[in-house]
């Protein structure tokens, strides 16, 4: 018996059809493709660990363009936090308030609400008088009764210690106090400790917002031994800053696993490419950084 007489004829579906069967899947990629493009690297960029730059900005406001990469860098990234380290003369100089020029450049830095600034003062690792130390404090809280303008929103302090000594703790905690309560420093009054490295943990301190606990160049950074004190960090990455020179030449992308992988430790980074005068100028690359930076 030929089944096939009694089988119910096959369905043929015109050219159109398939046609239209076509269209359909080209329009769909032609959707999806793009959005995959857009939505996965803002994902990835948003599974990064959110960071802020540390700027040691002691370029002299010579003329305008002196400190235009900053006003660059921070004017594409309005999603960046930028705190911006103010030293006039190793400190905020001689005079009650600051010089014309850093008056209108300090000013400008100001207008940005993404930046905070902060002012420069020396400890010379607790070896200096702590009157001269609380004086350039309060040089710095007093321009804001000039201008709110000019108002400093912190201290910097470098050279702090890190080796213990009662002392040394006592004049660290004194100078900490004496920021903290000056009335003129605005917004949170910061407070940043820069002894370069991971410091004795007696110098903890709640007045203490951020410490740099690694200022040192790319080399070193590769020398495990160098960084093996900062996997034992007692606190959050919020608490911690850590700064590289003399970086090497990077692609975006290579700078960006990098940047991730500094920030996973500190939460305040700052890099750059500088083999000498690493703050007195922008490096070439300055602008590659900030925009490798996740938020």
């Amino acid at each position: 018996m030929n089944l096939q007489h009694h089988l119910p004829p096959l369905r043929r579906h015109s050219k159109w059809f398939w046609l239209g069967i076509v269209a359909i899947v080209v329009v769909v990629v032609a959707i999806a493709v793009p959005l995959a493009v857009v939505i996965l690297p803002q994902r990835n960029r948003n599974d990064r660990p959110a960071t802020n730059i540390l700027i040691p900005l002691y370029i002299y406001p010579l003329n305008e363009s002196s400190w235009s990469p900053l006003y660059d860098a921070v004017s594409r990234r309005p999603d960046l936090n930028f705190t911006v380290i103010v030293n006039p003369n190793s400190g905020p100089g001689n005079g009650p308030d600051p010089d014309p020029k850093y008056t209108t450049s300090i000013r400008q830095l100001n207008s940005y609400p993404n930046i905070e600034t902060v002012g420069y003062v020396r400890l010379g690792y607790a070896t200096r008088n702590l009157t001269d130390v609380t004086r350039e404090v309060s040089v710095y809280a007093g321009w804001s009764g000039k201008s709110t303008s000019l108002s400093m929103h912190g201290i910097f302090f470098d050279e702090a210690p890190h080796v213990y000594s009662a002392e040394a703790v006592d004049f660290l905690r004194a100078a900490d106090r004496f920021a903290k309560g000056s009335s003129g420093l605005q917004g949170r009054r910061t407070i940043i400790h820069n002894p370069g490295v991971v410091p004795d943990s007696r110098f903890n301190s709640t007045d203490v917002d951020m410490t740099v606990i690694f200022e040192e160049s790319y080399a070193k950074w590769q020398d495990q031994d160098q960084t093996k004190p900062l996997d034992l960090l007692p606190k959050t990455r919020g608490a911690y800053s850590i700064m590289i020179h003399s970086m090497p030449a990077m692609s975006n992308s290579t700078m960006g696993q990098f940047v991730d992988k500094v920030a996973g430790l500190a939460k305040n980074v700052f890099l750059t490419s500088l083999h000498v005068d690493f703050y007195n100028s922008f490096a070439t690359d300055w602008l590659d950084f900030v925009g490798q930076t996740p938020a």
